[in-house]
């Protein structure tokens, strides 16, 4: 037994110290490439769900490993490959929501490997979306943007995607979310769960319109997709001043701040809704968490519902005088839309009239500033002109209906091209001779146009000034 001992403990010793020159050496090689990095690391190009990450060879490696990691500042990739005889890789099955940054080494014999190299944007870890490339590091996908505002609306829209490629979202459902403060715990109105159906799935299908806010202040806005539990940060809008916005001796003026029912038809947005009966008999606002009421109707809608202000769907004259109408009259169609009046419906026409000038103590010259759009679904208009009238003798019914309108008398007028104001309000100004105290000034489709379907039109913000 001890002879077989020492017999084999020269071999044993002999293994030992071999072993340990050769750790030895290993180690001593392992460090002999560290800064023998691959060159021009660079996207060489992307899809909505890949990336290709590619390199320059270096002389002596025998492989090299491309990884993809999710911050720039971690170690630990989420995907790894090492390839032998490429200096290029495509990772695929990747996330468009996702953040990527790139790197990869050489690797040499005996486990010896380089120092990893970055695909870089200037001195900057390249920042790397499927769908976009190399992005800037405070670019965002899940985005809501303001569209429009006024001093009483917020028109936005949003996606978790890309606004270029929406049509992926539209059968999702989601809540959307105005509040008081940047940190959301200050809630005005939000809408849970938003059916699809609002929304118009051939344009601009995520859009809606927030209505009946204060002027000239900051809003936050958050949007959740239920359907994917992702929701965006609270983003900061703020609504336009309040009128009048204009110098000289205003005497009326009228933003429909309170127009708050309908949807949005110019800039195809959903909004909200007040339904038939009960929920007309009186003016009132939506807030709070999901304000839908049963007996009222109360909810959202799409770009396309409205109804009269004055006397459309048992509309009854509190809700009239609330929506603050109150010794205005009307003639034909005055529908309500968020925070601006729609004129004339069908190949009908419309006149809005408003209260008289009693303040004036005789004949006077007014200025009459406002805003209008022309009337358009899709890329079909249906309004070309509209008249400013000065007009004497109108008598209207308990709900703002004109009673008498062949008895009107006409003393002035002008007439607006709405060529000018396609796809959006634009501001025109008139002056108008002739108004007295009796007088009232009347915003009119033109009637001559009736047979032709271009009798409709949007109007908002009217300064009326000596």
């Amino acid at each position: 037994m001890k002879k077989n001992i020492l017999f084999y403990l020269p071999l044993l010793m002999f293994s030992l110290i071999a072993f340990s020159c050769e750790f030895d050496n290993e180690t001593e090689i392992s460090t002999a490439h560290e800064n023998d990095f691959p060159e021009n690391v660079e996207m060489l190009e992307y899809s909505s769900n890949s990336i290709t990450v590619a390199w320059d060879f270096v002389d002596g490696a025998t492989s090299y490993t491309v990884q993809l990691l999710n911050a720039a500042d971690t170690d630990y990739p989420a995907y790894t490959y090492t390839t032998t005889t490429e200096d290029y890789y495509m990772f695929t099955g990747l996330s468009r929501r996702e953040n990527y940054y790139a790197r990869v080494r050489a690797n040499f014999p005996y486990s010896a490997v380089s120092g990893w190299a970055y695909l870089m944007d200037g001195e900057n870890n390249a920042r790397i979306m499927t769908a976009y490339g190399i992005v800037d590091p405070d670019f965002e996908t899940t985005e809501v943007k303001l569209i429009a505002n006024s001093s009483s609306t917020l028109t936005v829209a949003w996606s978790f995607t890309d606004f270029l490629e929406m049509e992926s979202e539209i059968g999702n459902t989601y809540t959307v979310e105005l509040f008081h403060d940047e940190a959301g715990e200050d809630l005005y109105i939000s809408w849970e769960e938003i059916p699809t159906n609002l929304f118009n799935t051939t344009t601009r299908p995520l859009r809606f319109t927030f209505s009946g806010l204060e002027s000239g202040k900051d809003y936050y806005v958050r949007v959740s997709d239920v359907s994917t539990d992702l929701q965006t940060r609270a983003y900061k809008f703020t609504t336009g001043a309040a009128l009048p916005a204009v110098g000289g001796d205003v005497i009326l003026s009228q933003d429909f701040s309170r127009f708050i029912h309908g949807g949005d038809i110019l800039y195809d947005a959903a909004g909200y809704s007040r339904g038939s009966g009960p929920g007309r008999a009186t003016w009132e606002k939506a807030e709070g968490k999901n304000p839908v009421d049963p007996d009222n109707g109360q909810a959202t809608c799409n770009a396309s519902a409205e109804f009269n202000v004055f006397d459309g769907g048992n509309v009854m004259p509190a809700y009239t005088e609330g929506a603050g109408m109150k010794d205005w009259g009307k003639h034909g169609n005055t529908s309500t839309r968020p925070g601006y009046i729609k004129m004339g419906g069908g190949s009908a026409g419309a006149t809005l009239y408003t209260p008289e000038f009693s303040s004036l103590t005789g004949t006077s010259t007014l200025k009459v500033r406002f805003r209008a759009a022309m009337y358009m679904e899709g890329a079909n208009s249906y309004g070309e002109d509209m008249l400013v009238q000065v007009v004497e003798g109108a008598t209207f019914n308990a709900k703002g209906s004109i009673s008498n309108q062949s008895s009107v008398t006409v003393i002035s007028e002008k007439r607006v091209s709405l060529l000018e104001a396609e796809g959006d309000f634009t501001t025109f100004e008139v002056e108008l001779s002739g108004v007295t105290p009796t007088s009232r000034i009347a915003f009119a489709s033109d009637y001559a146009k009736a047979s032709a379907n271009k009798t409709r039109f949007l109007l908002d913000d009217i300064v009326i000034m000596k």
